[in-house]
């Protein structure tokens, strides 16, 4: 967007800034959302218009009562005087028409603020002379240019002294005529991208002026209704279709902001550290310029930091690109972890920042409308790869150990309990065979003996001590197991004699162990 602050084609607008406030002052029925903002400084108001509307143009008809009457009181003196300052004003984007009209009205041809200035001497005539004062068929020709010029944001200034008067036209001789109907409808029906006002700029007392818009248009605004402002009321009409562009560039910019790219990274894989990389910053706003602060690369492991640094602020105008040249170093000995030494990484680079709008303030205060931009960049992530050097982190194993410790004794003391060591004498004695066996329990969890000298066939026993508490003696657990019968099993507690498989088991526990 090109910034219109310093074009030379602005002295008239400048000459009548200054009673800007003063023209809002009469603003008429229809204030609508924008009126609280026009009585703000002229300079900081054209300064926002040529931030944020820049090259946008806008349409104007300008409709100019030639009846006899205008004659009276030098209104039309007035008139001519003031429209070239007028047009001068106008920016090289914008469009505009003149429509003379009495009993009839000129075409709406839209022509360019320069040709408007060079045909204004043909399109006007030197004095008013007209029968009548004809505005439905000013508004015909009005309503038609502008929707053919394009124009988002169109604008029709009235400017007449006098009462409608158009007694030889069925159409528009008077209100209830069946020609008011059709007109209403037609600036009604633009599209929803497009917006109508009508300004009213009464050149005498009691016009008619407001009545007539009020029948056609559904938003106008009555500028002025002495006779006495003529030129600070076309200041304030293109001020005001200007503040009508700059609140639909501030809506239309709603959700957008700043993108991320890296330009000139492959897709095959990830870029290696220490190569020069390339991250290009976007506006993606079409019509207010875009800040970003706070800029920083996410992702990036302790140690590593871009070679230069990264610019404090990024300023850019709508649509408008900005590539920022970076080096990332390719290790780091800032790493710490379980081991020691080199390791190969990935890390996923994203930008983050704040993005808001320099005219943030200005947007508020003179569309009464707040800036919804995406606060943070958005876009492509960047995949890098590199190799830190790590070193040992004690903290780490210190905690690990710490979190270790208390589960190991948990499943310690699980394990004692249910494999408690036995500590004792196991006597064994056959029914027939009265020669006992002795069976040590000296703190071991599970024992097998072998009863073949007690039994007539080959058999054995498997001894294990029964789980619970670790305080107290535990029983144990005989198998027997014999050459032609199925493996049995009983419980002995301390101190008492079973019989299995034909012999006397008798556990005798160590006397310090005797409760």
């Amino acid at each position: 967007m090109s910034n219109n602050r310093s074009r030379p084609a602005r002295p008239a607008r400048r000459a009548l800034a200054a009673a800007l406030a003063a023209a809002f002052l009469t603003l008429g029925p229809v204030p609508g959302p924008l009126a609280p903002a026009r009585a703000a400084d002229s300079g900081d108001l054209e300064q926002f218009l040529d931030s944020v509307v820049g090259t946008r143009g806008a349409g104007y008809a300008i409709v100019v009562d030639t009846s006899q009457s205008m004659a009276n009181d030098g209104s039309y003196d007035k008139v001519r005087s003031v429209l070239p300052a007028f047009l001068k004003s106008l920016h090289p984007e914008d469009l505009v028409c003149l429509i003379p009209f009495s009993g009839s009205a000129r075409a709406c041809d839209m022509v360019s603020r320069d040709e408007a200035l060079a045909e204004l001497d043909q399109a006007l005539p030197a004095t008013p002379d007209g029968p009548a004062s004809n505005f439905g068929r000013a508004f015909e020709q009005a309503l038609d240019g502008l929707q053919r010029a394009g124009t988002d944001v169109g604008g029709v200034l009235l400017l007449s002294d006098a009462q409608m008067h158009a007694p030889d036209d069925v159409k528009y001789r008077d209100f209830t005529a069946s020609g008011w109907p059709a007109l209403r409808k037609q600036a009604s029906g633009l599209p929803a991208d497009r917006t109508l006002t009508g300004y009213g700029i009464a050149l005498a007392p009691g016009a008619e002026v407001e009545q007539v818009l009020a029948k056609v248009f559904p938003s106008y605004r009555m500028l002025d209704a002495s006779g006495s402002r003529t030129r600070e009321a076309m200041t304030a009409a293109q001020d005001d279709t200007r503040l009508l562009q700059a609140d639909r560039a501030v809506t239309g910019d709603k959700g957008k902001g700043v993108s991320v790219s890296w330009p000139g990274a492959s897709g095959d894989g990830p870029v290696p550290a220490g190569s020069d990389l390339r991250l290009r910053l976007t506006a993606t706003t079409d019509a207010l310029p875009v800040r970003v602060t706070g800029l920083r690369i996410e992702g990036l492991p302790e140690g590593i930091e871009p070679t230069g640094g990264l610019p404090r602020s990024v300023d850019l105008e709508p649509g408008e690109s900005r590539d920022i040249d970076i080096t990332l170093s390719s290790t780091t000995a800032q790493r710490e972890g379980w081991g020691s030494g080199p390791r190969t990484e990935t890390w996923q680079l994203s930008v983050d920042g704040r993005v808001s709008t320099p005219v943030a303030g200005a947007a508020e205060r003179f569309t009464d409308r707040r800036p919804r931009l995406a606060t943070v960049p958005a876009g492509e992530s960047l995949t890098v790869r590199g190799t830190a050097q790590v070193t040992v982190d004690p903290t780490r194993w210190a905690a690990a150990l710490g979190a270790l410790l208390p589960l190991l004794a948990v499943v310690a003391v699980l394990l004692l309990r249910r494999y408690r060591p036995v500590r004792g004498l196991l006597s064994a004695e056959g029914v027939d065979n009265r020669q006992p066996v002795q069976i040590p329990l000296q703190g071991r969890g599970e024992v097998t003996v072998d009863l073949s000298s007690l039994l007539e066939g080959d058999g054995s026993v498997r001894i294990r001590s029964v789980p619970g508490p670790l305080r107290e003696q535990p029983p144990i657990r005989l198998r027997c197991r014999t050459a032609d019968r199925p493996e049995r099993e009983i419980v002995c507690p301390p101190g008492q004699t079973v019989l299995l498989c034909g012999i006397e088991f008798h556990y005798a526990p160590l006397p310090a162990q005797r409760r």
